[in-house]
């Protein structure tokens, strides 16, 4: 219905004012209800301006923009007043002009392409964009509606999502391990290279293929099954569960599966994800490195329980020698009191027994001085009754050193033997006991005696006759058993000690004897029958005295070469 004296609308002024264009259209309108759905298309243009999208009407019949709201002039950096009026193929991408003139001639129907825009004033990379096409009839004809929309952010997170998919699947195709997801009922929905490879398939597609149920036909043993789907609906998981698995040739393999329910966003079951080790090396050194600990364990219990029987062994065999050991003590001390009693006992009569054999010896000799005739006879029985005299005097005489080195051991074994402590010049020992053994060698002249004491020597603490007792022991020891070559005393200071040596060049004492040259009543070649018998005491004895000095006694000795003792005593 039109104003009275109204000038008949343009039609470009309609179309305008039906769209929502110009400033006037609302109080322009005199009619309600053409006002009411003019304010309805005004609204609905306010709302297409404040859209994030591009939208274009391009006519049909001249090719050029006849309106664009919402973000069409940012995306082409235009304002959108310049954007009316111009053709379509100056601004649009080569893409959408093609698609849209095939829109025009009926080649295309309606449709969506992705394209680029240039960046507004040539700022920064070109725009992604995404074109759909409509077409619409209008009363002049044929007008083409495109909503252009910028994808830029959708299409670099599809291009990060694609390069994440790409990474993640190579991680997936080149990784060791056994990779796979299942349907909820078993199947494998995917697996990766090594899954197929762990249970001996050649490939993924043949694994799924092969296999429809992924725990009842890999896992060997019905327990281990049921363990798995018990985890997997009470904990939603399978954490490092190690089973074994059987493989496509039929044989067994050790598996560490780790497995876990996948739910969708209304958190309902949707798959299982899981992944496969192949753990048999270690499952097989595990086993191995188990039964040489339990074959370990066994014989260690049984090495200690022959061990606990041996102690027990040895502790009887302790004990009893302990008593053995103690009944000796005891006996050795018995022995060592009676020898001492029985010593003192024989002494006594002994030394009467030798004073009163020495006197006849005398009054005899004188007697048969002066009654003897020239009568051989007489002559010859009173020579064999001085030498018998004499032999009882020699044998007494041997018995009372005897009973001397006895008492002397004796009381050094029961620690009973006092010892004088004074200073003692060493030098004038040895100087001393080597001129008094030159009476010893009697005329004999195949032997020679030396001393040799080198420099100024320190003195020493002890019992100078108890040292002097040693010196004689040794160099007549020396004597007895050379009888060529020489007999040598060397002194000498060495560091804290006195060191004296008796050196010889006699017959050595045999290498099977050498170990008990210290033992008590062990005669240094008891087997020489033209040699003097000794005590076999002399040298335990002098190892007595020297150790009580704190010194210490020793020997080196070589058949046939000679002997040399040697002992040592501390500096005062």
């Amino acid at each position: 219905m039109k104003m009275p004296g109204a000038p008949p609308p343009e039609p470009d002024y309609r179309r305008a004012r039906l769209l929502g264009f110009g400033e006037q259209s609302v109080s322009n309108s005199y009619f309600p209800e053409p006002k009411r759905r003019l304010d309805e298309l005004e609204r609905v243009r306010s709302l297409l301006d404040q859209t994030a999208e591009g939208i274009f009407l391009i006519d049909g019949r001249t090719g050029r923009i006849t309106d664009a709201a919402g973000a069409a002039g940012a995306l082409l950096g235009l304002e959108r007043g310049a954007l009316v009026g111009r053709h379509f193929s100056d601004l649009l991408p080569r893409e959408a002009v093609e698609h849209l003139r095939g829109l025009f001639s009926g080649d295309f129907a309606a449709g969506r392409i992705e394209t680029s825009l240039p960046a507004p004033r040539g700022k920064g990379a070109d725009l992604a964009v995404e074109m759909t096409f409509r077409l619409a009839r209008g009363e002049e004809g044929a007008i083409a509606v495109i909503v252009a929309r910028d994808v830029t952010d959708r299409k670099k997170s599809d291009l990060a999502l694609r390069r994440a998919e790409e990474k993640y699947r190579g991680i997936v195709e080149n990784a060791a391990e056994g990779i796979f997801q299942s349907s909820l009922d078993g199947r494998l929905i995917s697996a990766n290279p090594a899954m197929a490879s762990i249970l001996g398939y050649a490939s993924p597609r043949e694994l799924m293929r092969r296999i429809k149920n992924i725990v009842d036909e890999v896992v060997a043993h019905e327990h281990d099954r049921q363990r798995i789907r018990s985890e997997l609906v009470r904990y939603d998981e399978v954490k490092r569960l190690e089973v074994e698995l059987r493989t496509t040739s039929g044989g067994l393999i050790w598996g560490l599966i780790n497995a876990r329910r996948i739910r969708d966003a209304a958190g309902e079951p949707e798959r299982f994800d899981g992944s496969l080790q192949d753990v048999t090396i270690r499952k097989k050194a595990e086993q191995t490195l188990q039964r040489y600990q339990d074959e370990l364990e066994q014989a260690v219990a049984e090495r200690t329980a022959e061990l606990t029987r041996i102690n027990e062994r040895l502790t009887h065999e302790v004990t009893t020698r302990k008593r053995a050991e103690e009944a000796a003590e005891a006996a050795n001390r018995a022995k060592s009191d009676f020898l001492s009693m029985v010593s003192h006992e024989i002494r006594t009569p002994l030394t009467s027994v030798l004073g009163f054999a020495v006197i006849i010896e005398k009054r005899l000799e004188e007697l048969f001085e002066k009654l003897l005739d020239d009568n051989p006879r007489h002559r010859r029985q009173a020579g064999q009754v001085m030498d018998n005299l004499r032999i009882i005097v020699s044998e007494g005489e041997r018995l009372k050193h005897l009973i001397n080195d006895v008492l002397d051991l004796a009381k050094l074994e029961a620690g009973k033997m006092a010892f004088r402590s004074e200073r003692v010049d060493p030098a004038a020992i040895v100087r001393h006991v080597m001129s008094a053994s030159a009476g010893l060698l009697g005329a004999n002249k195949k032997v020679s005696l030396n001393t040799r004491i080198e420099g100024r020597l320190p003195e020493v603490l002890g019992d100078r006759d108890r040292i002097i007792q040693v010196l004689v022991n040794l160099v007549s020891n020396a004597l007895k058993f050379t009888e060529h070559g020489s007999v040598s005393c060397r002194a000498r200071a060495e560091g804290h000690y006195v060191v004296i040596e008796v050196a010889d060049t006699g017959i050595g004492i045999p290498e099977p004897e050498q170990h008990k040259v210290f033992e008590k009543f062990n005669q240094i070649g008891a087997t020489l029958t033209n040699k003097p018998k000794g005590t076999g005491l002399g040298l335990p004895i002098c190892k007595h005295i020297v150790e009580s000095h704190g010194g210490r006694i020793f020997f080196v000795s070589k058949p046939g070469t000679g002997s040399t003792f040697t002992f040592t005593l501390p500096i005062a």
